[in-house]
């Protein structure tokens, strides 16, 4: 009997399930609390993402400007942040907060890179005002027009910008605005490329 299980022991140790290996962390909702509220510093980032994962260096700005930032997952475009601060020498109380690439990165509201027009209306709860494409701050969206995403928290607001994913037709683009009902701002298809929290009053 005893033959047996010490032959068996082998078999039952190949079928026995391995742990999953672990993914990275999952992350807190880009809002203005948790890591990017008004009080944050680059200390606290350090404590939440470890730091490896959190760099201090100069970032490109809008306008051909390079600004200094500090920031997160540097060595993967799906997850890095950009924290411009408002005090840059105690890098503390963030001015701006910027995600550009698509990832895991989502408002509470579950709006990330790529989503839609018609997604974010949703979201908000009703249509909105952006600007019209083809320049610097072109897609920005200016006014939430009353809806869920015009609620501020510490003077911080939800931002995002737009753009068309090719070719379009309609007269959508200069430093125009538009209402993000606007049937050639619909027919354009735009999707969000940048989400930006902003204490700045931008």
């Amino acid at each position: 009997m005893l033959r047996r299980l010490i032959a068996a022991l082998p078999l039952a140790i190949a079928l026995t399930p391995l742990p999953a290996a672990a993914g990275p962390d999952p992350l807190p909702p880009f809002a203005c609390t948790g890591p990017f509220a008004a009080d944050t510093d680059e200390a606290a980032l350090i404590r939440q993402f470890g730091r490896a994962n959190v760099v201090f260096r100069a970032v490109p700005a809008a306008e051909g400007e390079m600004v200094k930032a500090t920031v997160l997952f540097p060595q993967d475009r799906s997850r890095r942040v950009e924290i411009i601060w408002l005090d840059e020498k105690k890098r503390r109380r963030p001015g701006d907060v910027l995600v550009y690439d698509p990832g895991p990165w989502r408002t509470p509201e579950g709006i990330g890179i790529g989503a839609t027009l018609a997604e974010v209306e949703k979201a908000n709860g009703k249509p909105f005002t952006l600007s019209g494409f083809g320049w610097d701050y072109g897609g920005s969206v200016l006014d939430w027009d009353g809806g869920r995403f015009a609620r501020t928290t510490a003077g911080c607001r939800l931002l995002l910008r737009f753009e068309p994913p090719g070719t379009y037709e309609g007269d959508v683009d200069g430093d125009r605005e538009f209402r993000s009902d606007n049937k050639d701002m619909r027919a354009a298809k735009p999707v969000v490329y940048q989400m930006l929290l902003s204490y700045g009053g931008e």
